[in-house]
């Protein structure tokens, strides 16, 4: 299934990313709320106190436990695609029965600076075409 069309479905979209992608994964979640969508980030206060309470591999897994149900969409961006706590958040998403697309680099970061741009023009591309279908 195509984003877009999870977007459509799903009744609320959660992004995850790690520093630039963290970055994308706030501007992408900024950019589905002016679209109309019910889209969350992790926000940096609530970010720092789950790392110190619970270790930075756990940030979002921590967060998706609580707030993700099934009907909702976790957005994973990451350069690598092999960070922990990217990858515990995906697997928690998947417990709670949540869709899950991921916008990755390679394994190997060798695309790192690649995929940050890429995520940026996915979710330009992504709005656009979000916003011509509401108006």
């Amino acid at each position: 299934m195509m984003l877009s069309d999870k977007i459509a479905v799903a009744k609320r979209v959660y992004l995850i990313g790690n520093g630039g992608s963290y970055a994308n994964a706030m501007h992408l979640c900024n950019d589905l709320l002016a679209c109309g969508i019910r889209a969350y980030s992790l926000d940096p206060a609530t970010m720092a106190a789950f790392a110190n309470d619970y270790g930075w591999e756990w940030i979002f897994s921590k967060w998706l436990s609580v707030v993700g149900e099934p009907g909702d969409l976790l957005i994973a961006l990451s350069g690598s695609g092999q960070s922990p706590n990217i990858l515990n958040g995906i697997q928690t998403a998947e417990m709670n029965g949540m869709m899950v697309h991921k916008i990755f680099g390679n394994e190997r970061g060798e695309t790192m600076h690649e995929a940050e741009e890429a995520q940026l023009v996915i979710g330009h591309k992504l709005t656009a075409c979000l916003q011509s279908k509401t108006s």
